[in-house]
């Protein structure tokens, strides 16, 4: 038995913990003893991390940023219990890996959940840590990245290619799958009938999901069709930049067709609510869950060309450039121009795209591989 720690911040609602989830509950228990750590408690996930069988489950409790020296003892009283042979990073936490694991003489795993990150959007603590993960990569024994744009693009900037290895996201194709009654009532609580068009961009308020270009692009289709609502789904981000995107909306005149819908915990009947996705971001993906999940779920969806959404999209005719408005117009205009049967086949053909590329036996499969080829060489 391979003992194996992963490391995440919290098991909240973000993608990153998502797969944290979607692993921990298939990997091999024959062959893996798996623990996960969490600095926060509590969270979307964790109760579902929790009820998996053979999986233990600790939270630090920590109290915030600055909380370091209870946080760290009380990782290292779990840290002597497991023993782990293996240490692997999700969601933040490749500092404390690679520290934790060299006191421990473990095999430390870093982890690349995003592409490129635009340094200008964020504080000092971010490129701080962009600058320890370039040091990082070179002195663990392995990189995994979810998307080769964020395999190539932190090459670039200095992290170590060589121990950078791709295994994109899995997503939960028995979860995840198209079943539009569950979405009707959602669609009511939003005040959006039967006959209108609702679409939607799913994402935390953040300026990698580029909420403006959703929003620019809603207020010009809005005013070619009566018929068409949006929705923004996701977690509320500084105060500061959500009231700048409510002043955006009303200035726009969105105000009676947007509705600002915040985190949801049910997000099949959330994709099951929705006519077409959009994923505007700007930068700063892997491979988005979001994307992902929606194409399980056969909602068309419009993306832009950020990290791996093209490769998993697949299907030029729906990928526009980074900041398009007119693109993500143009192929809104394209979808709603079809028969609705024309827009199923390329809900189903979505769907077939998971199957066949990001389904959680593949991700399990190789990370599997990349752990037991660790513990390999160190056997040589």
């Amino acid at each position: 038995m391979v003992r194996v720690l992963f490391i995440s911040r919290s098991l909240g609602p973000g993608g990153a913990e998502a797969q944290l989830a979607e692993l921990v509950k298939h990997l091999d228990k024959s062959k893996f003893e798996v623990t996960v750590v969490t600095f926060y408690p509590g969270g979307r996930h964790f109760e579902r991390v929790q009820s998996i069988p053979s999986v233990r489950l600790f939270s630090m409790g920590k109290k915030g940023r600055w909380d370091m020296f209870g946080f760290f003892m009380r990782l290292r009283k779990v840290f002597r219990e497991v023993r782990p042979q293996i240490v692997c990073a999700y969601s933040g936490a490749n500092e404390a890996v690679f520290l934790m694991g060299k006191l421990f003489r473990a095999k430390t795993v870093l982890s690349i959940r995003s592409s490129f990150m635009n340094p200008d959007k964020y504080d000092w603590l971010h490129a701080l840590l962009q600058n320890m993960g370039r040091y990082l990569s070179h002195h663990c024994s392995l990189v995994i990245s979810n998307s080769q744009a964020g395999k190539d693009e932190y090459a670039k900037v200095g992290y170590c290619g060589e121990k950078i290895t791709v295994i994109r996201n899995g997503f939960d194709i028995d979860l995840y799958r198209p079943d539009r009654s569950l979405g009707s009532a959602l669609r009511a609580e939003w005040g959006v009938s039967s006959d209108q068009i609702l679409i939607g961009q799913i994402g935390r308020i953040d300026p990698m999901k580029d909420h403006p270009t959703f929003l620019r692009a809603a207020a010009i289709f809005a005013k070619e069709r009566a018929d068409v609502r949006f929705v923004c789904i996701g977690g509320r981000g500084s105060d500061t930049y959500r009231v700048e995107l409510e002043t955006m909306a009303k200035e726009l005149g969105l105000q009676d067709r947007l509705v600002w819908a915040g985190v949801q915990n049910d997000m099949p009947t959330v994709y099951n609510a929705l006519d077409i996705n959009t994923i505007s971001s700007a930068f700063g993906e892997g491979v988005p869950n979001a994307l992902g999940e929606a194409m399980c779920c056969e909602v068309p969806c419009v993306t832009t060309d950020v990290g791996d959404a093209a490769y998993l999209r697949s299907d030029p005719r729906w990928v526009v450039p980074i900041g398009d408005v007119e693109g993500i117009v143009a192929r809104w205009r394209i979808l709603l121009a079809m028969k609705p049967e024309e827009r199923v086949e390329i809900g189903k053909a979505s769907r077939v795209r998971i199957l066949s590329e990001c389904t959680p036996e593949k991700l399990t499969e190789q990370t599997e591989t990349a752990f037991l080829n660790l513990i390999a060489n160190t056997k040589g």
